[in-house]
């Protein structure tokens, strides 16, 4: 929240005089990106009511830079001044007093009660004492309280990746900058006013002068940033390198970045002379339980939930299941890990996860981990798949999966690696495939399941429903050929092994095959099988997708009251299950028969519920569907402008995913756009291509919601 509702106090001119401190370090750089964090914590440390704010952050993130800063800036507010304690090189909790002595300039033979000493040179100031570094120390903390007793103008500043636990407290946490989007749609101009950019550029300048930012090198100065996690340290030394290796080279070497992200100024302690000292000065600090559950943490792709730690990370040595919970809490409370969301997910920066991992791999417990992984994300989908195949919870499912999706991925990435591990992979593409097909990731669906079905070609049941799952997304991407092998090696497994539901499920196929090139007739006749066999078994899933499609290819064949009829036990048995997707192709077909009829306005309301359930879903395949039905509809209506928008937003989602327009309604869609374009000229349609095309999902729900509300009745 940027709003902070304390007045900044005003700052008093700047007075000197005798007994005034200012032991700050000289700094030679500016500070970049912290405007507002400067003002806030400028507040803070004004405000009467506080005495200790403490700035937390992960190593590298710049919490000595930015408390140093602020504190020049309030130095006036105080009137003996401000007072360094560098902390670098105090290692053990009882040297804590004799490094704030030092600092204080008390002389060495007043040290044998250190304490009092302190207390006694303290007590009639009005100082501030930044300590630096304290996370070392961080037992230390409790000797602080004594100190504010007999000095009521005493504040401190401290920085430390740990919080202190003192009463009184004031934490404040510093997150990285801010880094360019990950689409890569940030304009030149945009890049330049990113805090993690300017600094880049800024310090590339200042070892090469000549070096600008350009259309060449914008974009991999976007990812060096974005993949260095914002992280000020970081980038300095990435900038840095700018001497020798240029920003496309960094990100061809990323994945050894530890080694040439080093060599910062000399002025600097040691372990802020490279990314890696940066982050081992924190490992080395955790003890041996934590340092155990921060590597074990990195087996873990995007994150993780307390559950998945639990299950994944513990051992009956030393990190128990029952422990988890409380180690975790103090790597968050030392900055390293990220509590993402009220919903219990945590993660890593990814900087911090690469280091944890290097160490995981050389450990002999890195082998055992990623089967546990594995199977916990195994057991993820299995649970997973009725929520979201029959309705009711399926978006909060299907939200929890998008969640886990970088993990399900690195599962997935294992349990390819082997032959012998077929089964599990089988067993995994027969869960997640639900969430393929829901989402629309159709291009990941066809690279996973050809792995998983090269790692053993023998005939068996799960086979044969990965070549029916693999045939639906070569069809979808108009690879019919490909399709129809899959289909048929299927029903040949199927008939072999005598598996009636097998069988089924592949004349459901063809049937459909049959559809996207035209043939109605044969799709119909097959499917009427189909629904003979679907209504003798309880499952509603499979019945309602067969009347959906047997609907389309009776429309298409003309029979418009049977396809109504059909579509509308769909919907029925669907808003009884609460079955959103199967539901969205009930009201999809039958918007296209109301259409049809020549009921423009609850066909207009058919098509806003399914277009708005279909974002809900994040089903993407079936929104440029939709979309495109909803176009044919507005022009018929009227509207050419509109359907060109609708049109240019649909063809951008197939562009997407990687599907085409069915080869049985290719041509009457390129009709359609030529008719376009002859009613309003090249330019006008380009244009309005192009608003379509850039067109926001939130844009969409606002769109199709006005087109319903002005053709209200």
């Amino acid at each position: 929240k940027k709003d902070d509702p304390l007045p900044l106090r005003e700052k008093a001119e700047p007075t000197s005089g005798e007994g005034k401190a200012n032991s700050l370090p000289t700094s030679l750089t500016s500070m970049i990106g912290r405007d507002y964090e400067s003002a806030r914590l400028r507040k803070l440390i004004l405000d009467p009511e506080i005495r200790l704010v403490t700035v937390l952050g992960p190593p590298g993130v710049g919490k000595t830079c930015l408390a140093l800063n602020v504190a020049g800036k309030v130095l006036s507010a105080f009137e003996h001044g401000v007072v360094f304690v560098d902390l670098t090189t105090v290692h053990e909790p009882q040297f804590l007093l004799s490094a704030i002595a030092l600092a204080l300039g008390i002389p060495e033979s007043s040290r044998t009660a250190v304490e009092e000493a302190v207390k006694s040179a303290l007590s009639d100031k009005n100082l501030l004492l930044v300590l630096d570094n304290f996370e070392q120390i961080v037992d230390a903390a409790p000797k602080l309280l004594p100190l504010f007793g007999n000095a009521p103008e005493i504040k401190m500043l401290i920085t430390s990746r740990e919080v202190l636990r003192l009463r009184g407290e004031q934490e404040f946490h510093l997150e990285p900058l801010p880094v360019p989007l990950q689409n890569g749609k940030n304009s030149m101009e945009q890049l330049i006013d990113i805090p993690s950019v300017s600094l880049f550029i800024e310090r590339a300048q200042a070892v090469k002068p000549e070096f600008k930012l350009d259309e060449k090198n914008a974009s991999h100065i976007a990812e060096i940033c974005s993949r260095l996690d914002g992280l000020p340290l970081a980038i300095e030394l990435a900038a840095a390198r700018t001497r020798t290796m240029s920003p496309a080279a960094m990100l061809e070497q990323f994945n050894r970045r530890f080694d040439w992200l080093s060599q910062g100024a000399r002025d600097l302690p040691g372990w802020r002379q490279t990314l890696l000292g940066a982050v081992e000065w924190s490992a080395t600090l955790l003890n041996e339980r934590e340092r155990m559950l921060f590597h074990r943490l990195s087996i873990f792709s995007g994150g993780w939930t307390l559950a998945a730690a639990e299950q994944v990370c513990s051992d009956d040595a030393i990190c128990l299941q029952s422990e988890i919970f409380s180690l975790l809490i103090h790597l968050m409370d030392k900055s390293l890990v990220i509590p993402e969301d009220e919903n219990g997910h945590y993660s890593f920066l990814e900087t911090l996860r690469e280091f944890a991992f290097e160490g995981l791999r050389k450990s002999e417990d890195y082998e055992s981990l990623r089967r546990r992984h594995f199977e916990y994300y195994l057991n993820f989908v299995k649970t997973a798949k009725p929520h979201i195949r029959e309705g009711k919870d399926s978006v909060v499912w299907l939200l929890r999966m998008e969640n886990e999706y970088n993990n399900l991925r690195l599962a997935m990435a294992w349990v390819v690696e082997s032959p012998e591990r077929a089964g599990l992979a089988m067993d995994f593409g027969t869960n997640i495939h639900i969430f393929w097909l829901t989402r629309s990731y159709i291009r990941e669906a066809r690279y996973w399941l050809a792995r998983f079905l090269a790692l053993d070609p023998a005939p068996s049941a799960v086979r044969a429903n990965l070549l029916r799952f693999a045939s639906d997304y070569a069809s979808s991407q108009g690879e019919y050929a490909q399709a129809q092998a899959f289909e048929e090696e299927a029903m040949s497994i199927s008939k072999a092994m005598g598996d009636e539901a097998g069988i089924y499920y592949s004349l459901d196929g063809m049937a459909m095959m049959a559809g996207v090139q035209g043939d109605y007739a044969k799709a119909a006749e097959l499917l009427e099988k189909v629904l003979i066999y679907r209504r003798q078994k309880d499952d509603l899933v499979l019945l309602t997708a067969t009347l959906n499609n047997l609907a389309i290819a009776t429309r298409r064949l003309g029979n418009l009251e049977r396809a109504k009829q059909l579509f509308s036990e769909a919907a029925q048995i669907n808003r009884q299950s609460e079955n959103l997707k199967s539901l969205t192709h009930a009201l999809h077909g039958l918007a296209d028969v109301t259409l049809q009829q020549g009921n423009f306005q609850d066909a207009l309301k058919l098509y806003q519920e399914c277009i708005l359930i279909r974002i809900q879903l994040g089903d993407l395949k079936g929104l440029s569907q939709a979309l495109n039905a909803l176009a044919m509809m507005v022009e018929q209506m009227g509207n050419e402008l509109l359907a060109v928008k609708l049109e240019g937003a649909a063809a951008r989602l197939r562009q997407e995913i990687g599907t085409q327009i069915p080869t049985a309604t290719r041509g009457e869609n390129q009709e359609f756009l030529r008719r376009l374009r002859e009613k309003l000229g090249e330019k006008k349609f380009e244009s309005t291509w192009f608003d379509g095309q850039t067109t926001s999902q939130k844009q969409l729900v606002d769109l199709v919601n006005e087109i319903a509300l002005e053709n209200k009745e």
